[in-house]
């Protein structure tokens, strides 16, 4: 894991010389990410301008729930969306994947390290405003121990975004098509912009026990925020992240070792 540490800061150290560079490059992607971001917030504000309240959610915890989603959709993209099902896709199709497999490094390491994609960097902005303003407006106070624990369930989310992520790559080994499979995650992402009790119990438990974008940002919202349907649920969330990081990685060993590549 050092070993792995190290390549990785070696290689983003690397990519900051770059940006540096291309400043200007670096700058409208950023921005560009940033404004994208933003006008998610601009939706909710327009439609808390009709209502008083979302099921009892006021726009501020409205907004610190979003904010959690999209902190982690950003690290996502920033450092771990080498591993994603359209870049995995594209190595397979080119045959570049059979090249990579016989790095000194382990392929998943590998396509995580070659990869950091700077224009998530302002989404990160974005959902870091997004919480701190979230909690003014919802009265939420700050303390060591809610920081911590904030941390605990943005490391958990982002274990669990990774997990359903590395699932859907690893049909790339099967098909090629893993991208379009893929496309439906980011459609249950829209569910997860929202508080889940609004939804069919049949929606809850989906997003609960078979594609658990509830434990990403719903559950662990509920806990700062004091309201929701099982707040004790969300102390499950580290839990979770192991559970389907386990599921992710097995499944993904075994595809794996079943990829014909592009010469066979």
């Amino acid at each position: 894991m050092m070993k792995f540490l190290r390549v990785w800061a070696a290689h983003l150290s690397l990519n900051l010389k770059i940006w540096k560079e291309y400043r200007s490059d670096f700058v409208i992607g950023v921005t560009a990410m940033f404004l994208s971001t933003l006008t998610s917030v601009l939706y909710s504000w327009v439609i808390f301008q009709n209502i008083v309240t979302l099921n009892g959610w006021t726009f501020g915890q409205m907004l610190f729930l979003q904010g959690l989603l999209a902190i982690i959709g950003g690290l996502w993209g920033a450092f771990l969306s080498g591993l994603s099902p359209w870049r995995l896709d594209d190595e397979i199709r080119r045959g570049t994947l059979d090249q990579v497999l016989l790095k000194p490094v382990g392929t998943m390491k590998y396509l995580i390290i070659s990869y950091i994609d700077k224009d998530d960097f302002g989404r990160i902005i974005t959902a870091l405003v997004m919480i701190i303003v979230g909690a003014q407006l919802s009265g939420i106070i700050w303390g060591i121990d809610n920081i911590l624990l904030l941390l605990i369930f943005i490391i958990s989310g982002l274990i669990i975004d990774f997990s359903i992520m590395t699932l859907f790559s690893s049909l790339s080994f099967w098909t090629t098509k893993a991208r379009s499979l893929a496309g439906i995650v980011w459609h249950l992402m829209d569910f997860a912009r929202y508080p889940l009790e609004i939804y069919n119990p049949v929606i809850i438990f989906l997003l609960t026990f078979i594609i658990p974008l509830g434990f990403i940002s719903y559950y662990p919202a509920e806990i700062f925020l004091g309201k929701g349907l099982y707040m004790q649920v969300a102390y499950l969330s580290p839990v979770v992240a192991l559970i389907f990081l386990g599921i992710a990685y097995s499944i993904w060993r075994y595809s794996l070792k079943h990829y014909n590549s592009a010469g066979s």
